[in-house]
């Protein structure tokens, strides 16, 4: 485990660099501590909480003034903040989707309430039986269009305001004339109903993206970045290596990491899916170089995961192991290295949308340097006289998963250059 200690080191000795030293003045150390103690309302999901909880507040404040409390009434304004509540999401993008199906299927089910109480007059047998034809429809809509919000808000507006007008209808109104009384007006209900689902939709769309917005594109680009970065990190411990010194066999990632790395995996496709809606007058979204992109990551990350099984075969290594890989450690470094270093130049460019450079190095060179390698050990008989064929499984298992890991870096570029283009000197004009 000495490249996971020695990564701790470099960490601990990073976050000291970014603690201040004791030669700076005491306004600046407060400043830094005052920094840190803030920490917690960084985060998204505490600007999330703050946000939603301050547009709660602002909508529903009419409903405590009595100036305005007769018309927030009359207008239903508790739908429009259940709406509101319903719409705002963490992503600016997953607000717009979550308040176009809001709204679009809040005018389908109102649409749909008007038509089935005038068809029906109010009788409570042909309320049933268009009931059933709509669930029917909605439960259609839901798992064969696989579209859940938009089913679930037609069938909520079409219930509240059928619902609502058969109990007034039914005297339960408490004697109140309004929308009708006991001759509801189911115009006026669905009316009204549209109008509040709008405001909160509206309002809620307003706050997601003023105040403190968190955007699903900007998410999924520094979370790729991230991605990539942690997994150079994770093939620079090269296990082989230590298995060269130790004897004992050292995974890659642990089970810990591996679902570490399938959570962060499914959190960068619920983004892309936000992403898809969010607009930009600077670009469209490029959704499908997004998902190459993250598909191949994927990839990546099994090829990860097959070199750990691979290695977890045995717990100790042979003699004959042990030799090969001492012959072919500078190699091996040095295709290591390799892969490191294109992973940190990919999430260099997704990080600061920048061109990537033409003249990147091949993985492929140094792969067929570490085959060469390996082919003049097996025709050295004095110094591969202890490797057996079985002995020489591992490398080959590493070397078909550098190949793997080669092929899907090279098309996560291409992707990357569809993106955000290639470095030239039309790119590097100085202003």
């Amino acid at each position: 485990m000495a490249p996971l200690r020695a990564e701790n080191r470099n960490a601990a000795h990073t976050r000291a660099n970014l603690r201040p030293p004791a030669e700076r003045s005491v306004k600046e150390r407060l400043g830094y501590r005052l920094w840190k103690s803030l920490e917690f309302f960084r985060r998204d999901d505490t600007k999330y909480a703050i946000k939603v909880g301050a547009g709660a507040a602002l909508y529903a404040m009419p409903a405590f003034l009595p100036s305005t409390r007769p018309f927030y009434t009359h207008w239903r304004g508790e739908w429009g903040l259940l709406s509101y509540m319903l719409v705002c999401s963490m992503t600016i993008g997953a607000s717009n989707t979550t308040g176009y199906a809001r709204f679009f299927g809040t005018c389908l089910g109102a649409v749909c309430a008007i038509v089935a109480w005038i068809s029906t007059s109010g009788n409570v047998f042909g309320l049933a039986f268009f009931g059933w034809l709509m669930a029917a429809w909605t439960a259609w809509i839901t798992i064969v269009r696989g579209n859940g919000p938009m089913g679930r808000f037609i069938m909520l507006t079409y219930n509240l305001s059928v619902l609502y007008a058969y109990s007034l209808s039914q005297k339960e109104g408490g004697g109140s004339q309004d929308e009708g009384g006991q001759e509801p007006i189911i115009s006026e209900i669905a009316l009204h109903r549209v109008v509040a689902v709008f405001s909160g939709c509206i309002w809620g769309v307003i706050i997601t993206r003023l105040i403190w917005p968190i955007s699903a594109r900007e998410r999924l680009k520094d979370g790729l970045s991230l991605l990539w970065l942690r997994l150079g990190l994770v093939w620079k411990r090269d296990p082989l290596s230590c298995m060269e010194k130790s004897g004992r066999s050292v995974v890659y990632m642990t089970a810990r990491e591996r679902l570490e790395l399938e959570r962060f995996l499914s959190r960068m496709e619920s983004l892309l899916a936000a992403a898809r809606s969010e607009f930009e007058l600077r670009s469209a979204f490029a959704d499908s170089s997004y998902t190459t992109i993250i598909r191949r990551t994927r990839n990546m990350t099994n090829a990860f995961h097959a070199m750990n099984l691979e290695l977890m075969k045995s717990d100790m290594a042979t003699a004959g192991e042990i030799c090969l890989l001492r012959y072919t450690a500078n190699e091996r470094r040095q295709l290591s290295a390799r892969i490191s270093h294109l992973l940190s130049v990919m999430a260099s460019s997704m990080k600061l949308e920048y061109p990537l450079s033409d003249v990147l190095p091949s993985i492929d060179h140094a792969r067929d340097r570490l085959l060469a390698r390996i082919y003049r050990y097996r025709q050295d008989h004095e110094a591969s006289q202890l490797t057996t064929d079985e002995d020489c499984a591992l490398l080959y298992a590493y070397i078909l998963v550098t190949g793997q890991l080669s092929q899907e870096i090279m098309e996560i570029i291409a992707e990357i250059g569809q993106l955000f283009g290639v470095l030239s000197e039309d790119v590097m004009q100085l202003a």
